[in-house]
């Protein structure tokens, strides 16, 4: 394992066979034509806003069109405009964007995406309509995706009610990146439209294993804010997911700490990490106190086995991870696979997800 094995380059990274480009994602479009209103039958996806404001409205726009390119009815786009202060809207407003769908007299949309992280989910958590939305949200089978501070509201719908949602590519971070990674939009074609998958990571690895458990997790700075309240998932026997950025290796390191010393940490079969980006060494240790030595040294206080090289992160390159379904984790020394089952898909698809290789996806079954 290199001395900074959690941020490595893609060609190390993954052995995903091939995933296609964007031109094939949406044929002779470009990301910046402006959102269409599609067919009746179109996949319904709400934007929700329960963190940051969108600074950049080009950015912004460009991820709706993007969206809206692939197929998709954009709902909620009053969002992307929104901002009180640091948030993307009142407290009122942001919490609608949930609380709203635990109405039975609206129809749930298919797909329901973070437009950004930043901060301000955590101010909600008290305020989520759990008796009426988690079931509705199983019900439905309607998907939710993000990442970042949505982990927040991510992981309180798992704990109240559950609720399998998705860690993966959100609308002004991903969709809006000029172009969208190909390797993201690939594997959520493949995500939402299949009920298993399995990854291969090729990182080499120091711990073996060969487990099975509920995946979970997301950003870890968010699952420390959860520690020891009510909305953090207590999971036993799973397997933990955790990425963030813009942490240095001592905080990650403190955090780490924190959760062994709550005992969340021994009672998990396996913690595998996935990108912490955009850190810097603390300058206190001349011969810098790198992940890899981190990683060492936590490995001796703790029985668990540790992975790292998840695509899961705030990196371009990301599979949607679903928090709360059933994994099989087989690790050897030369990297690892992930079996994931057990999450909603789809039921209705984008135009570019069908006009994709392998097939009309709409013929296959729930």
């Amino acid at each position: 394992m290199a001395d900074e094995p959690i941020s490595t380059s893609r060609r190390k990274l993954l052995q995903l066979g091939t995933v296609l480009s964007m031109n094939s994602l949406i044929p002779g479009c470009s990301v910046d034509l402006p959102p269409r209103t599609g067919a009746s039958n179109a996949p319904r996806l709400k934007l929700i806003a329960l963190g940051g404001p969108m600074l950049d409205q080009a950015r912004a726009e460009r991820g709706a069109s993007a969206l809206a390119g692939m197929g998709f009815a954009l709902e909620n786009r009053a969002c992307l405009t929104r901002r009180v202060s640091r948030f993307a809207g009142t407290d009122e407003e942001r919490l609608a964007d949930l609380n709203d769908l635990a109405d039975t007299r609206t129809d749930m949309p298919d797909l329901i995406m973070a437009t950004r992280g930043g901060f301000g989910t955590a101010r909600l958590l008290e305020r989520i309509d759990y008796a009426r939305l988690c079931p509705r949200l199983k019900e439905t089978g309607a998907i939710l995706m993000g990442y970042s501070d949505n982990t927040a509201a991510q992981l309180a719908l798992l704990a109240k009610g559950g609720v399998v949602t998705f860690s993966g590519p959100m609308m002004y971070g991903d969709f809006g990146a000029t172009p969208p990674s190909d390797f993201m939009l690939g594997w959520l074609r493949r995500v939402l439209s299949e009920p298993a998958f399995d990854l291969r990571v090729d990182t080499p690895q120091t711990d073996r294993c060969d487990v099975s458990g509920m995946l979970w997790g997301g950003n870890l700075s968010m699952l420390i804010s959860l520690t020891g309240t009510p909305w953090m998932p207590a999971v036993e026997g799973g397997i933990l997911f955790l990425e963030d950025v813009g942490e240095d290796v001592y905080r990650v390191e403190r955090m780490l700490l924190q959760l062994l010393q709550a005992g969340i940490l021994e009672r998990q079969s396996a913690i595998v990490l996935g990108q912490f980006t955009a850190y810097k060494p603390d300058g206190f240790d001349a011969e810098g106190y790198t992940l890899r030595r981190m990683l060492d040294t936590f490995r001796t206080r703790l029985s668990v086995p540790i992975l790292t090289g998840l695509p899961v992160g705030h990196v371009p390159d990301i599979v949607p991870m679903p928090i709360g379904a059933q994994a099989r984790l087989i690790a050897g020394d030369a990297g690892f696979t992930l079996h994931v089952s057990g999450y909603p898909v789809l039921k209705r698809f984008p135009a570019a997800f069908t006009r994709m290789a392998g097939g009309d996806i709409n013929t296959k079954k729930d």
